[in-house]
């Protein structure tokens, strides 16, 4: 496996940040609930503020449950993502003893990321999907609208094989941090 040829960090980090990628080509292996439930206690350690951790995920790998998850996908992502072994709903919480959470969102990011952290250590690859119906997404759920916002949808597997030239299978490059970081913004 040679990431390098697809990706060079500018500064020291650990491998596992730019190794992490977003395959759509997944091997049937399937992951047991040991394997699940070890992403998902990744996820319950993530910050959150006030520890509210309003991070909702409703998952299913196989059985008619699992074909209910496959519709909340748009056609395009359900081509690829219906092979991977596990897919995810992802929900945050709206509200925080009763007041609006207005970091509820970005909470539950940081707790996919511990997801997408913890799912490379183990050797697998998740792919978050934005392209999905989040109206099935709560009916599937039963999660009431309102109370919860329907954010993404996740694939989890095992990368069917190393970095190949299908463009399914090649991480994505980064924008340079000079792009995205101020040390001093204009308005100043």
């Amino acid at each position: 496996m040679n990431i390098d040829k697809y990706r060079h960090p500018e500064n020291n980090i650990e491998n596992f940040f730019y190794e992490r990628w977003s395959s759509k080509l997944f091997k049937s292996k399937t992951i047991d609930k040991t394997q699940i439930l070890s992403l998902f206690e990744a996820a319950r350690w993530a910050p959150s503020s006030n520890n509210a951790q309003p991070w909702r995920f409703v998952y299913a790998t196989k059985g008619e449950f699992r074909e209910k998850i496959n519709m909340v996908m748009n056609p395009y992502n359900r081509k690829w993502a219906t092979k991977a072994p596990l897919i995810i709903l992802v929900f945050s919480k709206n509200q925080n003893d009763g007041k609006e959470n207005r970091s509820a969102k970005f909470d539950t990011g940081a707790a996919w990321m511990s997801i997408a952290i913890q799912a490379k250590i183990m050797g697998m690859n998740t792919r978050a999907m934005g392209g999905i119906d989040h109206d099935v997404a709560h009916k599937v759920s039963g999660l009431p609208i309102g109370e919860y916002s329907s954010i993404c949808a996740i694939a989890v597997g095992f990368s069917e094989s190393d970095y190949n030239d299908l463009s399914e299978n090649i991480p994505s490059s980064r924008v340079k941090l000079e792009e995205f970081i101020m040390d001093k913004p204009k308005a100043y």
